[in-house]
C-alpha cells in the first residue's frame, strides 16, 4: 500500500491565486494597524483556503513485478570443442538454481550461434540475436544479461548506447585458460590460376601455450593425394609453389599430425581451392568474303581479355575477275599452309564465318581440321547466304558436321522468324537461362535468312524458319564441332527487327535485339571446353553448416552423386529438380569441417567448411578479449567456469558501482510494480470545514461587535 496527497479545488487556480492575494493583503493591513484579531483573521483564511483547495489521501495498491534476467546460451559450432557445449548447460543450470533464492527475478534464456545470420555469415553472432528479441523484453524490469561462451562473438557492438537497457553484462567462459592447440591457416592464395603456370600459397602454422622452438611435419596433399612434406616453425610463413594441373577446382590440403594434449583436431588441416584457367585462349577466324555480320564475331571475340583472335577475311577469291595486278594491290596471301597444316594444333577454336571459297583450300587441309577436332579441337562453321559453301560438306568436314544440306534444298529460307529453343536447348549448358527478351525488355528480334539443313547428329539447340536446325552442336571424338546456319546473329548485335516495315528500305529498325553475346560467347566456349559448361557439370556451395551441391541434368534420370565426408565416409546424395530448369541439386548438412567431395563419377566438385572459410573456426581457443570492454563498461562480471564452478548471483540495486565480481554476478534490483487498486478519501471532511468557517465568522464578529474594523482609539 502506497499513500501520497492529492488536491482537487474547488475553483479554478487563477481565481484562487487572486482570493488568496487579497487575504494577504488584509491579514498584512491588520497586522499593519495592530488589530487584536489578526491571528483570528489568519486562521478564518486558513481553514477557508483549506475548504476551497479540496485535499485529499490517496492510496494504491501495488503489485511488485519479477525483474528479467537475460542469459544467451551461445550454440555456435565452436562450443562443441571439448565438451564446451555441455560445460554451457551445467552454467545454465547453476544460474536458475541460483535464481530460485530470487523468487522476484525471471531468468529469459535466449540461444543463439546457429540463427540464420550466423550461418550465413559463418561466424557467431549473440548480439544480433539479442536485437531482434528486444521487442519482447521488458526493457524496464531487465536485471542484467548473462553470456555463457567460448568469447568467440564476431558482432560485439563497441557503442554501449543502444543496449544499455540490457546492461549489466556480465560473461562465463565454458572453456579453459592457456589451452594446447595446433592450427594450419592458410595466409594467402590465389582464388585463379594460370594452368601450367606456377602459384604460390602461403602457409602457417600456430601453436598456443607449446613449444614454441620445435618444428613440426607439414604434409602437402593435391586433388586428395600427397605430393610433398616439410617441417615448419610454429609462427613462420612457408610458402609452397604449384603448377595448375586442370581447369576448375583444384583443391591443395596442408595438414599436421595429431599431438597429445591438443584443444581439438579440426583445425589441424586447412584446405584451399584454386580454380585453374587457360592463360590465352587462341582463336582463329576465317572470314569468307567482307559482310556485316564478320564485324560482330571480331567485336565479341575481341572483347574478351581471354582470347588471342587471328582474324582473315577473304576480299579476292581465286575464281574472281580483276584485271589489278597482284603488285598493286595492298592484299597479303591467305596463309594456307601456316595456318592449316604447320601451326593448326596452336589454335583453341577454328571459326569459318560465311566460308565458301573451298576452292582456297587443298583437300588435305580440310583433313587436316577433322583430325585436329578429333584430337581435341573446336570448330564452329557459320552459313551464310553463299549456295557454294554445300562443297565443304564434299570435303573431310563432312565427317565431322552434325549436318547436311537437305536432300531437296531451297535455294535459301527467306522470311522473317524468330530463333525458338528446342526442348533440349532450354537445359543446355550453351543455351540454358537465354533470357525470352533482351535487355531492353523487347522480344527477340527476327532473323531473314536461313539454310536449309538437316541433323545428322548431336543435339538441335535451337530452330528457326519452318522449324529447320539453327543451332547444332556436336562432340566428335575428344573435340567439339558447332554449326549455326544462319549469319544474322549480326541483327541482335543491331538491335534489328527483319519485319519491321522499314526493314527492307533499309532504315534503321530499333524494334529487335536479342541475346547474341550471351549466345555467341557460350557457343564458343563451351567448343573450347570450359568446365563451367560441361553437360556433367557439378558444383557445391557453402552456406554455413549447409552444402548445396547442384548438377546439371540434360536427359533424365541425372548421374547419381556420391559425397565423401572428411572423415572419409561416403553416401549417396538424392538429388531433385529445382527451380532452374536443366538442373537438379541437394541441400547437405555438413557433420563437420574439412574437405566435402561430390562426385557423379565424371566431374568432381569440392566444398571447405570450418577452418578455411570461417571465423568460427579461426581460432578455437577460449577467449575474454572480445567481450571484456563492453563487460568493463558496465561493470559486469567476467568468470572463468573452469576456475569458479560455485559463482554465485547477487541481488544489487540499480545505482551500484559494480555488478560483479571474479566468483559472483550481480541482479540489478529495478522495483518495478503495477497498481492493482486506487482508493481516495477527503482528508478534511467538507462538513467539519464549513462548520469551522462559519465559526470562524461568528468568532470574529462577536470579537469585534461595538467596534469598528479599523477604528482608532480615542
Amino acid at each position: 500500500m502506497n499513500a501520497s496527497f492529492q488536491l482537487s479545488p474547488l475553483l479554478p487556480y487563477a481565481l484562487l491565486a487572486v482570493a488568496a492575494g487579497f487575504a494577504v493583503v488584509v491579514a498584512l493591513t491588520a497586522r499593519w494597524k495592530h488589530a487584536p484579531d489578526f491571528y483570528a483573521r489568519a486562521l478564518f483564511f486558513a481553514l477557508l483556503a483549506v475548504l476551497l483547495l479540496d485535499p485529499s489521501v490517496i492510496r494504491e495498491r501495488r503489485k511488485p513485478l519479477p525483474d528479467k534476467l537475460v542469459v544467451v546460451v551461445d550454440d555456435s559450432p565452436s562450443e562443441k570443442i571439448a565438451g564446451r557445449d555441455k560445460t554451457a548447460e551445467k552454467i545454465l543450470a547453476r544460474i536458475k538454481d541460483e535464481l530460485k533464492s530470487m523468487p522476484n527475478v525471471q531468468p529469459v534464456v535466449v540461444h543463439a550461434g546457429l540463427d540464420p545470420a550466423s550461418v550465413r555469415n559463418q561466424d557467431t553472432e549473440l548480439f544480433s540475436v539479442l536485437r531482434e528479441r528486444l521487442a519482447d523484453l521488458p526493457l524496464s524490469r531487465i536485471a542484467g544479461t548473462v553470456l555463457i561462451t567460448d568469447g568467440e562473438v564476431d558482432d560485439v557492438p563497441r557503442d554501449i548506447g543502444p543496449w544499455e537497457k540490457l546492461a549489466p553484462f556480465s560473461v562465463v567462459l565454458t572453456g579453459k585458460k592457456d589451452a594446447f592447440d595446433r592450427r594450419v591457416s592458410v595466409v594467402s592464395a590465389p582464388e585463379y590460376g594460370l594452368l601450367s603456370k606456377p602459384v604460390t600459397i602461403r602457409v602457417k602454422v600456430d601453436v598456443s601455450h607449446g613449444a614454441q622452438g620445435e618444428t613440426i611435419p607439414l604434409d602437402v596433399a593435391e586433388d586428395g593425394k600427397p605430393v610433398s612434406a616439410a617441417t615448419v616453425a610454429p609462427g613462420a610463413v612457408q610458402s609452397f609453389t604449384f603448377k595448375l594441373k586442370h581447369p576448375g577446382q583444384n583443391v591443395f590440403s596442408f595438414s599436421v599430425p595429431p599431438a597429445k594434449g591438443e584443444l581439438t583436431l579440426l583445425n589441424n588441416t586447412a584446405d584451399v581451392i584454386v580454380n585453374g584457367v587457360r592463360d590465352r585462349l587462341k582463336v582463329l577466324l576465317v572470314s569468307g568474303k567482307p559482310h556485316i555480320g564478320e564485324r560482330a564475331w571480331r567485336d565479341l571475340l575481341k572483347s574478351d581479355p581471354s582470347i588471342d583472335l587471328v582474324h582473315f577475311t577473304i576480299l579476292r577469291s581465286p575464281d574472281s575477275f580483276d584485271p589489278t595486278p597482284e603488285s598493286q594491290m595492298a592484299l597479303i596471301a591467305f596463309p594456307v599452309e601456316e595456318l592449316f597444316e604447320k601451326k593448326i594444333d596452336d589454335f583453341d577454336l577454328i571459326i569459318f564465318d560465311d566460308y565458301a571459297q573451298y576452292g582456297l583450300l587443298q583437300p588435305q587441309y580440310f583433313a587436316n581440321i577433322a583430325k585436329y577436332v578429333r584430337g581435341g579441337g573446336a570448330f564452329l562453321m557459320e552459313l551464310g547466304a553463299d549456295r557454294r559453301a554445300e562443297g565443304l560438306f564434299k570435303t573431310d568436314l563432312a565427317s565431322i558436321l552434325p549436318v547436311a544440306p537437305a536432300p531437296q534444298p531451297d535455294d535459301l529460307l527467306q522470311g522473317p522468324y524468330v530463333p525458338q529453343l528446342t526442348d533440349i536447348g532450354k537445359r543446355h549448358p550453351v543455351t540454358a537461362g537465354l533470357p525470352v527478351n533482351d535487355g531492353n525488355g523487347a522480344p527477340w528480334g527476327r532473323w531473314l535468312t536461313q539454310e536449309d539443313v538437316v541433323k545428322t547428329r548431336g543435339e538441335t539447340l535451337m530452330t528457326g524458319l519452318n522449324g529447320k536446325p539453327l543451332l547444332v552442336v556436336d562432340k566428335v571424338g575428344k573435340g567439339r564441332v558447332a554449326v549455326l546456319a544462319s549469319d544474322n546473329a549480326w541483327m541482335w548485335a543491331k538491335g534489328l527487327d527483319a519485319s519491321h516495315p522499314n526493314f527492307e528500305s533499309g532504315a534503321f529498325a530499333p524494334d529487335g535485339g536479342g541475346p547474341y553475346v550471351g549466345l555467341l560467347r557460350r557457343v564458343a566456349h563451351w567448343l573450347m571446353k570450359e568446365p563451367s559448361l560441361a553437360s556433367d557439370y557439378i558444383k557445391a556451395e557453402v552456406h554455413g553448416g549447409v552444402i548445396t551441391v547442384s548438377e546439371r541434368a540434360l536427359t533424365p534420370p541425372p548421374l547419381p552423386v556420391t559425397l565423401t565426408r572428411p572423415d572419409g565416409k561416403t553416401e549417396n546424395v538424392p538429388m531433385s529438380a529445382g527451380a532452374k530448369k536443366g538442373w537438379v541439386s541437394a541441400a547437405v548438412t555438413a557433420g563437420g569441417n574439412g574437405l566435402y567431395r561430390f562426385s557423379n563419377g565424371r566431374k568432381s566438385a569440392f566444398a571447405i567448411v570450418g577452418t578455411g572459410v570461417s571465423r568460427e573456426f579461426s581460432d578455437v581457443r577460449t577467449t575474454e578479449k572480445k567481450l571484456a570492454p563492453l563487460v568493463e563498461k558496465t561493470h559486469g562480471a567476467m568468470i572463468w567456469y573452469d576456475e569458479q564452478p560455485r559463482f554465485s548471483l547477487r541481488s544489487v540495486g540499480a545505482s551500484a558501482g559494480s555488478f560483479g565480481g571474479a566468483d559472483w554476478i550481480g541482479v540489478k534490483r529495478n522495483g518495478a510494480y503495477v497498481v492493482e487498486a486506487v482508493q481516495g478519501a477527503a482528508l478534511f471532511p467538507n462538513a467539519f470545514l464549513l462548520l469551522a468557517v462559519l465559526g470562524g465568522l461568528l468568532g470574529v464578529w462577536a470579537r469585534e461587535s461595538g467596534k469598528g474594523v479599523f477604528s482608532r482609539k480615542d
